[in-house]
């Protein structure tokens, strides 16, 4: 009926100005007379709550929501306008933008900052890190060019840089210049990233360097990395670090080292100019990475640089990489005869070595500690989320991280979409492929570091999401225990020993021990390998013994070992449980790791794990 109607049309209104006065306004979820009316009105009730709904306009058979430019302007005010933006005008500022992206055909990272603070260390852990990423990189230290065309034990005095020497000063601007162009000559010839390790400590010095760098290409990009240091325990830290390593010193005591190198410095801060935002896109690192400020910088600088910048710093402590004990089939799969049986707990092996593991950490956490003469904290545990990882730090905490980062690489088809079958020794998984897929691993060995498994991951895939991991362990000022797998641990020992990324794929992994990383005050590692006595329960164990050595002592490559006997047998490409510490010159106990060998025959190859 008319009144009926316009009872319903009032009800209407005064729903909709209610709706939209008050947010919290309801009405009934399901449909009644009231709410069908409501979107007969031109209003839409979804949850019991009225709003406003758009015209709509029928095109075929799609149905489009159209509104009104004023009431948009109105609706959407506080939710940021919906008009499409213009595109950017080609100034300065966007084309030093477009030139930092990540299709850039090249980087000079330019370093800043007086002597002593922290310029070396920052370019070789950039060159470290960019290198890893599978960046050609490489640092130009002008130190070196110096020295090279004048005697360090004359170049390398304080009155050499005095701004008031003008012949000294036409020899180290010669030596800036030759590494410049050395640097360019680089990127021109196919490198990513040139990084030039000087004071480049006045605005002319930089102005030429940006000069030089567009007269060569504007395919390239200038990024200055100022370090800026006020702290007086980094200051002298650095110093004895300089005055005890670098040939300019040679023949001095370390009092005279010392005196000579705070006379270069006060000659070099009566010239100083802090870099400033006219001059182009810079990072400023305070106190090595105590405090970051950056200004343009964009794309790869901003994604990667400017994160692990923040997490570098001079501080030690043990980093303690190891791969997950060994498991056993998952008792629901025993039986069946799937080439890839799941691995499911902790062999009796695998939990042997959980104790033992637990041992060593907390033994080697307090020598730490006590060594460092603070009070005891946590470790920092990160395990992948295997089963068997996480069972594998059981003993020593309930509180750590999972993180699927750590998993092993992805074998796609090749594997049944399984992620825990992987390689039954130390070495790459893919050598597990060599003989039940001969053309997919000739393919594969074509290009290693890049080549997925169908379906799969890639190496380099792998390495891209463990960049968030190895921020977070540089950052830590804590020790830090990784329990990861075969494929994963071998790019993270890629990076601590400086091998080149693209043959981490070659490195020995091996069970039943741990790696420990220690880093130095001069940006790279000092590298420890364990291989542990395995406790069973209720005993202790002996003390682990390994040996020491620096980045490129760690890890045998995939070497070939012939059988000894019954139990001591090894496949190719892989090392037995007695045949390992023979190699590394430590003792084990006798049938400690022989759960795995032992599985060769039990199982076959498809059953060990990384």
């Amino acid at each position: 009926p008319p009144t009926t109607s316009a009872a319903l049309a009032a009800a209407v209104e005064v729903a909709a100005s209610m709706s939209l006065a008050h947010p919290d306004f309801d009405l009934p979820a399901h449909p009644t007379p009231l709410s069908q009316g409501l979107l007969e009105g031109g209003l839409e009730v979804s949850a019991g709550v009225v709003s406003k709904s758009p015209p709509r306009k029928r095109l075929g058979d799609c149905t489009l929501e159209c509104s009104s430019p004023s009431n948009a302007s109105q609706k959407d005010y506080y939710k940021g306008s919906a008009e499409v933006g213009s595109p950017l005008s080609k100034t300065m500022l966007y084309n030093q933008r477009e030139r930092l992206t990540p299709d850039s055909h090249g980087f000079v990272l330019a370093l800043v900052g007086l002597p002593a603070r922290g310029k070396s260390f920052i370019s070789r852990k950039l060159d470290n890190f960019l290198e890893w990423q599978g960046l050609s990189t490489k640092v130009f230290n002008v130190g070196m060019y110096r020295r090279e065309a004048v005697e360090p034990d004359q170049s390398g005095r304080s009155d050499f840089f005095d701004a008031k020497n003008k012949v000294a000063a036409a020899a180290r601007e010669a030596a800036a210049t030759a590494a410049l162009d050395d640097a360019l000559a680089f990127l021109s010839s196919g490198g990513k990233v040139a990084i030039m390790d000087a004071t480049n400590s006045t605005k002319v010095r930089r102005k030429s360097i940006v000069d030089q760098v567009r007269a060569c290409s504007n395919r390239f990009a200038v990024l200055f990395v100022e370090a800026i240091c006020d702290d007086a325990e980094i200051l002298e830290t650095n110093m004895l670090s300089k005055v005890k390593n670098s040939p300019d010193f040679a023949g001095l005591s370390l009092e005279e080292a010392i005196a000579d190198i705070k006379a270069r410095v006060a000659k070099y801060e009566d010239v100083y100019e802090p870099v400033q935002d006219s001059e182009g896109s810079y990072i400023k690192v305070f106190n090595l990475s105590s405090k970051i400020m950056a200004s343009h910088c964009y794309g790869r600088m901003s994604k990667s640089i400017m994160p692990f910048m923040m997490a570098i710093h001079i501080g030690s402590r043990p980093i303690w990489l190891v791969r997950a004990g060994s498991g056993e089939v998952d008792s629901k799969r025993a039986g069946e005869t799937d080439q890839f049986q799941l691995l499911s707990h902790l062999s009796s092996g695998g939990q042997s070595f959980a104790r033992s593991l637990a041992s060593f950490i907390e033994e080697r956490s307090q020598r730490y500690w006590r060594e460092a003469g603070k009070e005891r904290e946590p470790a920092s545990v990160l395990t992948s989320t295997m089963l068997r990882a996480v069972e594998s730090v059981r003993h020593m905490t309930d509180d750590h991280e999972q993180t699927a980062a750590l998993n092993p690489i992805d074998k796609g088809t090749l594997a049944g979409g399984r992620l825990d079958v992987e390689c039954r020794g130390d070495d790459s998984p893919q050598c597990d492929f060599e003989e039940r897929y001969p053309d997919w691993y000739a393919e594969w060995k074509s290009g290693p570091f890049r080549k997925r498994f169908p379906g799969g991951e890639s190496y380099m895939d792998v390495l891209k999401r463990l960049e968030s991991v190895l921020v977070e362990v540089e950052m830590s000022t804590r020790p830090v225990l990784i329990v990861s797998h075969v494929t994963v641990l071998q790019l993270l020992a890629a990076y601590f020993r400086g091998t080149p990324v693209e043959d981490a794929w070659k490195l020995a992994i091996p069970k039943n021990t741990v790696m420990e990383v220690t880093p130095t005050s001069g940006g790279g590692f000092v590298c420890e390998e364990h291989a542990l006595v395995l406790k069973e329960e209720g005993k202790t164990d002996s003390k682990p013994k390994g040996r020491t050595g620096t980045r490129g002592c760690w890890f045998p490559m995939i070497e070939q070992l012939s059988g000894d006997g019954m139990g001591h047998a090894t496949m190719p490409g892989t090392l037995s449980a007695q045949g390992l510490p023979a190699l590394l010159g430590v003792g084990v106990q006798a049938g400690a790791s022989m759960d795995q060998d032992a599985d060769v025959g039990q199982y076959n190859a498809w059953n060990h794990s990384e």
